[in-house]
C-alpha cells in the first residue's frame, strides 16, 4: 500500500505510460480541492456515462410531476436494438423505472433511446448545464447513433463533470430525498464489475456507471461506504482496446485498486 504521495507519483507514471489517453480524478464530498487530478476539465467521448444525467434528468421530470415512475411506456420494435439484452422481438410496454433501471444496470442502450425520445436532448442538456452546472456535458445522439457521430454530434463529458454530479446526488442538492434514494439505489446495482471493481475484493457500496466504446473505457462513482464518501473516476479514450476487449478495463482496475487501498484504512 502505497501513501498518497507516493500514490500520486504512481498514478502519473501509469497514466503517462497508457497507450493514448487517461484522466482521473479522485476527491470526497468535503473538500473542493481534489486528492489527485489528471486532465479534470478536458473533454472526451462519454459512452455510456451520459446515462447518468440523463437518469438525473428523468427523475427531476418525475419531482416536477411531468412524469411519473408507474406511467407506461411503449418500446417499438423499430427502437429494439441488436445489442439489447433485454427486449425481445415485438413491441412492449414497460414502466419508466424500469426502463431507467436497465438503461444505468444493464446500459441497455434500447432503453436508454426510449428514455431520450421521451425527453428530449434539450431537456437532458438543460438540466445538465443549468441545475447540474456541468461546464463540459452534452448529450447530441442517441446510443449507437454512429451517423450522427460520424457527423460530429458525439456525446462527450469530463471528469469534473462527473464529480460535480455525484456530489450533488449525495449532498442531498438535488431532486427529493425519495429520488435521489432512487437514483443511488440504481447506480449501485451496476452489474458491470470488470473496471474499477476488478481487483476489490471488499464488500463495499460503489454508486457508479461505466462506458465503453471502441478504444473507449471510463467508470466512476462514489464509494458511499467510506466516510466521507470518496469519488473515483478513471477515464481513457484513444485507446487500443476496440469494445468488449478487457485491456482498458484492466488498466483502470489497476489504478482503481491502488487508490482504494490507499485510503480503505482511514476512509472505509
Amino acid at each position: 500500500m502505497m501513501v498518497p504521495k507516493e500514490l500520486d507519483a504512481w498514478l502519473q507514471a501509469q497514466a503517462d505510460a497508457f497507450p493514448g489517453k487517461c484522466a482521473y480524478l479522485v476527491a470526497d464530498t468535503l473538500s473542493d480541492a481534489p486528492l489527485h487530478a489528471r486532465m479534470e476539465e478536458v473533454v472526451f467521448p462519454s459512452a455510456s456515462l451520459i446515462k447518468t444525467p440523463i437518469l438525473l434528468a428523468a427523475l427531476e421530470q418525475v419531482r416536477q410531476g411531468l412524469l411519473a415512475l408507474d406511467d407506461m411506456l411503449e418500446v417499438p420494435q423499430q427502437a429494439i436494438l441488436p445489442d439489447t439484452a433485454v427486449f425481445e422481438e415485438g413491441p412492449c410496454r414497460c414502466t419508466l423505472q424500469e426502463l431507467l433501471f436497465w438503461m444505468i444496470v444493464n446500459s441497455d442502450n434500447t432503453a436508454t433511446n426510449v428514455i431520450l425520445d421521451i425527453l428530449g436532448f434539450d431537456a437532458v442538456n438543460e438540466y445538465s448545464a443549468l441545475v447540474l452546472g456541468l461546464k463540459h456535458t452534452l448529450c447530441q445522439r442517441k446510443m449507437l447513433d454512429f451517423e450522427a457521430a460520424g457527423q460530429g454530434f458525439d456525446n462527450i463529458t469530463c471528469a469534473a463533470d462527473q464529480r460535480r454530479l455525484y456530489c450533488l446526488l449525495r449532498d442531498n442538492c438535488i431532486l427529493n430525498p425519495n429520488l435521489r434514494r432512487t437514483a443511488i439505489s440504481i447506480l449501485c446495482r451496476q452489474r458491470s464489475q470488470s473496471s474499477a471493481l476488478r481487483y476489490i475484493a471488499d464488500e463495499l457500496l460503489f454508486a457508479h456507471k461505466t462506458g465503453g466504446l471502441d478504444g473507449v473505457a471510463h467508470d466512476c462513482g462514489l464509494f458511499l461506504s467510506s466516510t466521507p464518501p470518496l469519488f473515483l473516476g478513471v477515464f481513457t479514450w484513444e485507446g487500443p482496446s476496440p469494445d468488449g476487449d478487457s485491456g482498458q478495463k484492466r488498466f483502470i482496475g489497476r489504478l482503481s485498486k491502488a487508490i482504494f487501498d490507499t485510503y480503505k484504512e482511514v476512509r472505509v
